[in-house]
């Protein structure tokens, strides 16, 4: 790794680090943080964003790389969170007035195939975050947004829905028992050494720009190939009677800068629609939209080894918390998912 040096001059504004800053959510964050003015600081394994990157100094961080995007210059730090000593050194130097912490292993399916590496990344990785944070002076640790998920609830009783944030956990997933110790992990920081950390229990998302592991992404691609024949005229499928909560991921960016700002540390907070849509129910307004027949077949590849049937919440805390609000349809997300895997398949 390259090292990392004293900034020759900082920004106007203090930095913003995003970890994560890659996925699906963290593209969609760094674009709204970079349109509010803010400096933001990636830091992952690879160049986080499309298009631009030049293999210069960022000037103003020299060690990190300078990412052109169309709404301004990122700052990325090649690193793995698993590089202790060296978040340890980045924190010192970078000094960011926030942190949001997005890097993850995010899906529950990989994590069948490849639990180790679902817990190292989850777990350890965001152990060596706080430990990196705990050594900064008191007066410059930044404020955190550490993201969990609704996979830490595991399968519950009718009568619990829609799940609060005191709905004890149950995980089934390795996916679910990462995100449930990283929440752990992330009170016992504020409790013993009275670190500003938030966190989230994220349901799911949807929008453009989701990778094609996700239910809804996958549908669209298979209906765009069909449409264009360049594909058979079918959707593949798993499981379609799960009830999932979903959430535009441009109203997840929206829940997330609120309540790093508004958030009460060492809390949990929903990032949920508060409703319920079956798998089922969203393919088929996929397939109203769709220029040919569709037939749907069932793929044994695509069931998981175990499935929460159902995963709705609660968003009361957060709405009362940071006057949040969803503002996105799930018609409106599932046709933008629609329209974009389109383009893509031209």
């Amino acid at each position: 790794m390259t090292p990392v040096n004293q900034p020759t001059s900082s920004p106007h504004l203090p930095w913003t680090l995003v970890t994560g800053a890659r996925g699906f959510v963290g593209r969609h964050l760094t674009a709204s943080l970079q349109r509010a003015g803010l400096p933001v600081c990636s830091l992952g394994l690879t160049s986080p964003l499309a298009g631009g990157r030049t293999e210069e100094d960022d000037p103003r961080f020299p060690g990190a790389v300078c990412l052109h995007t169309p709404d301004g210059d990122v700052a990325h730090i090649e690193m793995d969170l698993a590089d202790a000593a060296g978040l340890v050194a980045v924190l010192e130097r970078l000094r960011p007035a926030t942190v949001y912490h997005l890097a993850a292993q995010s899906s529950a399916a990989v994590s069948f195939r490849e639990p180790a590496a679902t817990l190292q990344t989850n777990v350890l990785g965001t152990l060596n975050l706080l430990e990196a944070i705990r050594r900064m002076p008191v007066s410059d640790r930044p404020a955190v947004l550490m993201i969990g998920s609704a996979e830490e609830y595991g399968p519950q009783p009718a009568e619990a829905y829609p799940l609060r944030e005191d709905t004890p956990l149950q995980p089934i997933s390795p996916y679910g028992v990462s995100k449930a110790a990283q929440t752990l992990l992330g009170r016992q920081y504020v409790r013993s050494y009275d670190l500003p950390v938030i966190m989230t229990r994220s349901f799911s998302h949807i929008g453009p720009g989701q990778d094609t592991r996700f239910v809804f992404p996958a549908f669209a691609q298979q209906i765009a190939a069909a449409e264009r024949g360049s594909g058979q005229a079918l959707v593949k499928v798993g499981n379609l009677d799960a009830v999932r909560d979903f959430l535009d991921v441009r109203d997840v960016v929206t829940a997330y800068r609120a309540l790093i700002k508004e958030g009460t540390p060492g809390e949990v907070y929903h990032v949920c629609s508060g409703q319920g849509l079956t798998i089922r129910q969203g393919l088929d307004l996929l397939l109203a939209q769709a220029k040919c027949p569709i037939t749907v077949e069932s793929d044994a590849a695509r069931m998981r080894p175990s499935d929460v049937p159902i995963l709705v919440g609660d968003n009361t805390k957060i709405r009362s918390c940071t006057g949040w609000e969803p503002e996105w349809s799930i018609d409106d997300s599932l046709t933008d998912v629609l329209n974009l895997a389109r383009k893509e398949t031209t």
